[in-house]
């Protein structure tokens, strides 16, 4: 049994040290990710969030997912991607991406768009958020 719970840590652990982590240069919208989803989480903005479905009894509205097919989606969460104050975390400088499998990160002044090569994602701003 201790065997098969060392083994289990490992594949854990090297999974967990696979994740990227990277923020908008505002810091307003923070993502984890690595190929089989990307993550991101908003801290502030005034844009109406899609319907909480009823099943969700945890945080909903301010995190979104995408994986390298399928559309994006909206996250039931009890934790956060965002980072906390002081953390030191990749900064996605405006106009610049990062990919991580077949999901591209775009951070504009304009809002972070995330996407898979389906053309399905998510957009997220002060002032918008849209899933597609």
């Amino acid at each position: 049994a201790g065997l098969i719970a060392a083994s289990a840590l490992l594949v854990w652990s090297a999974s967990a040290m696979a994740l990227t982590s990277f923020a908008t240069p505002s810091r307003n919208i923070g993502c984890i990710g690595d190929r089989t989803e990307v993550r991101c989480d908003i801290r502030q903005t005034s844009a109406t969030p899609p319907k909480k479905p009823a099943n969700c009894r945890f945080d909903w509205g301010d995190a979104f997912s995408v994986r390298p097919t399928g559309r994006g989606r909206g996250v039931c969460h009890s934790d956060t991607a965002l980072p906390a104050p002081g953390q030191k975390i990749r900064i996605l400088a405006y106009g610049t991406s990062i990919t991580l499998g077949k999901i591209t990160c775009t951070s504009r002044r304009s809002g972070l768009t995330c996407r898979n090569r389906g053309d399905h994602g998510f957009f997220l701003s002060r002032e918008k958020i849209r899933v597609f």
